[in-house]
């Protein structure tokens, strides 16, 4: 775990050769303190190492490194967090309630308040000045939800652009079915292996958000969809979805990244003629159908 959260570290160096100004300068208090060497002995390291998943790490890793330079230093590495106060917190919170949707900013804002707990149960901040720091306000507002639901037709385009031949159209033919027909995020098609398949009882289990499991059944569709693909990957164990090289033509066994998944599905989009579409879109429309069934069976008892 400690390598992971090192090599994020190793970004930095890249990041800040390509580094930009920051758009909201804050004029705070330069504070010069230099901060352990050890992972396990800085808030924001020990922060990052308790994350679940290299994506949450990554995610992490990112606000940081963006508050940090808020805050007029170089990186996570070189910011000493266990002596930002409420002061440097409300000026953060006004900056990010600039320029960041409340949503996006409130999370940044709990991020950082992760960190500065991580550095009171190191023993490196007081519980006053702890207690106070992470008091600032969450920043007011809310936003429509971004993204859409897709019209039945465009679904069918979608899957007609699936209809070539070869293993590359049968795997993002089932991609789309799995997120269409079940509702997965994009990171829970991207955790599944072939053993949370049941075909037996038509059913995925599915590792989603927090590691929570579940179990997804599966409709005609879906297991249709699956069925083909499966006749191209065949039944080794490992990743129920698989990458592909060669133009599409050579399975390999490697797990799809999540963000191989957001490109398969706008790549589809556009071969279809469809407006763009994200993997949560098809979440959306899975969901948005659920409430359309139980709206109208609630009318037909009415």
């Amino acid at each position: 775990m400690t390598n992971l959260v090192a090599s994020l570290y190793r970004q930095i160096e890249l990041e800040n050769a390509a580094k930009q100004e920051s758009r909201f300068p804050l004029m705070v208090r330069r504070i010069d303190t230099p901060m352990p060497d050890r992972l396990d002995k800085h808030p924001a390291g020990l922060y990052l190492i308790g994350r679940r998943s290299s994506l949450s790490r990554s995610g992490g890793f990112s606000v940081l490194n963006t508050v940090a330079r808020l805050l007029g230093h170089e990186d996570i590495k070189s910011t000493p967090w266990h002596l930002i106060r409420y002061y440097e917190m409300n000026l953060l919170r006004s900056a990010l309630a600039e320029c960041y949707a409340p949503a996006t900013a409130n999370k940044m804002l709990s991020i950082v308040r992760s960190v500065l707990g991580q550095a009171w149960k190191l023993g490196m901040m007081g519980t006053d000045a702890y207690k106070r720091a992470v008091a600032v306000p969450a920043v007011p507002g809310t936003r429509l939800p971004a993204g859409r639901s897709l019209e039945p037709k465009e679904i069918r385009a979608l899957f007609e652009a699936c209809a070539e031949a070869g293993p590359q159209a049968a795997r993002d033919a089932a991609l789309l079915a799995i997120l269409l027909g079940c509702g997965l995020r994009g990171t829970d098609a991207a955790r599944l292996d072939l053993e949370h398949l049941d075909r037996t009882e038509a059913t995925l289990r599915v590792i989603g958000k927090g590691h929570h499991e579940r179990i997804a059944p599966m409709s005609a569709g879906v297991r249709t969809a699956l069925d083909a693909w499966l006749v191209a990957r065949g039944d080794a164990p490992g990743p129920l979805l698989c990458a592909m090289t060669g133009k599409g033509n050579r399975i390999i066994r490697r797990r799809l990244h999540t963000e191989s998944i957001r490109l398969i599905v706008k790549r589809r989009a556009r071969q279809a003629g469809i407006r763009s579409c994200t993997p949560h879109d098809l979440r959306r429309t899975f969901i948005t159908s659920l409430l359309d069934q139980r709206n109208g069976a609630r009318s037909a008892r009415s």
